[in-house]
């Protein structure tokens, strides 16, 4: 999530959106963006009725025209006529993104950027100055140049050995070296990559991320 003049943009919405809110007090909600329409990155949606309420308006979502079509299926619930009425479900409004758009969404700059996620094409996303690349197993030439001068990236590293739709920590590696971040954060990562031995490991401009990981871009 990034927070500019009291906005937040929250990237995907996980099963367990709730009980972060509720952990890190997250008070509200401008818009999301969605990379894909996997389990672990949409099943929070329906937590963003509260912020419906509490709002009193709609909250945008931007994605790519597949997830557009698939979440249409998945939870069908939230777009079909009529509608469930008395803040029962989450009020949207879908804006779908072409691969490598630039748009301006309340104050900030986004840039879908599509990745690899093993045979599927899905959206990275450059907020300013930060990109953010989950579920993540190769990125295109012309992605690559599009994060050029980032300050931070957060890239997916699942674990030391290779996964055939994420990247393994030494292909984060070589990819977070081709991108040049300044810092660079490595997250989606399994238990087995025990943090303070990996950090060790790792060079100075690179860490693993971890739970409540605020920092400044």
């Amino acid at each position: 999530m990034l927070e500019q003049d009291g906005q937040n943009l929250l990237i995907d919405t996980s099963i367990d959106l709730r009980q972060q809110a509720l952990k890190y007090n997250i008070q509200n909600i401008a818009v999301v963006l969605l990379t894909h329409t996997h389990a672990d990155h949409i099943f929070g949606l329906d937590e963003i009725r509260r912020y419906n309420l509490v709002q009193q308006k709609r909250i945008p979502v931007f994605l790519s025209a597949e997830s557009d079509q698939e979440l249409r299926k998945v939870m069908y619930y939230l777009y079909e006529t009529p509608r469930q009425k008395g803040g029962g479900v989450s009020m949207l409004d879908n804006n779908i993104l072409q691969p490598y758009q630039q748009s301006t969404v309340c104050g900030y700059t986004v840039t879908a950027l599509p990745i690899h996620h093993g045979q599927l094409e899905i959206f990275g996303y450059r907020v300013n100055n930060f990109a953010y690349l989950t579920d993540c197993s190769g990125i295109p030439e012309k992605t690559v140049e599009k994060l050029s001068g980032l300050e931070v990236l957060v890239l997916d590293a699942l674990r030391d050995t290779p996964h055939p739709t994420h990247f393994s920590l030494d292909e984060a590696v070589a990819a977070a070296e081709r991108i040049g971040a300044k810092q660079t954060y490595f997250t989606h990562i399994a238990h087995n990559l025990e943090h303070e031995a990996v950090n060790a490991r790792l060079p100075e401009s690179m860490q693993l991320a971890h739970d409540g990981l605020t920092f400044l871009v």
